[in-house]
């Protein structure tokens, strides 16, 4: 499988799940909008990935590893099934992102 749709997928994935969670929680203001933003922030990586873009495909190792720390003081707080599976696939797609052949590979439109 090519990396490239395995990176958008996760991208939007995420964005998907931080919408979702927004949705969850419409009537607090400040996650509400907190949780939008970052999805967005996903949906943005997501595209930029699609295109080729250097200088995301180069940020986007650091926003998986942001997902991962985050997903993991997630699990420390409280156990949760959203927790584990943010820390999981993070870890899963910052391993792949890791690769410079990967990141070379993603560069290409």
């Amino acid at each position: 499988m090519r990396p490239k749709p395995l990176v958008v997928s996760f991208f939007i994935l995420l964005a998907v799940f931080f919408y979702g969670i927004a949705a969850m929680s419409f009537g607090e203001e400040y996650t509400f909008f907190g949780y939008i933003l970052v999805g967005s922030v996903h949906l943005l990586f997501a595209y930029g990935v699609w295109v080729g873009h250097e200088t995301i495909v180069d940020l986007s190792a650091y926003i998986a590893l942001l997902d991962l720390l985050f997903g993991l003081l997630w699990v420390m707080v409280g156990l949760s099934l959203p927790a584990v599976t943010l820390a999981l696939l993070s870890a899963l797609i910052l391993f792949v992102l890791m690769d410079e052949d990967v990141r070379t590979e993603l560069k290409m439109p």
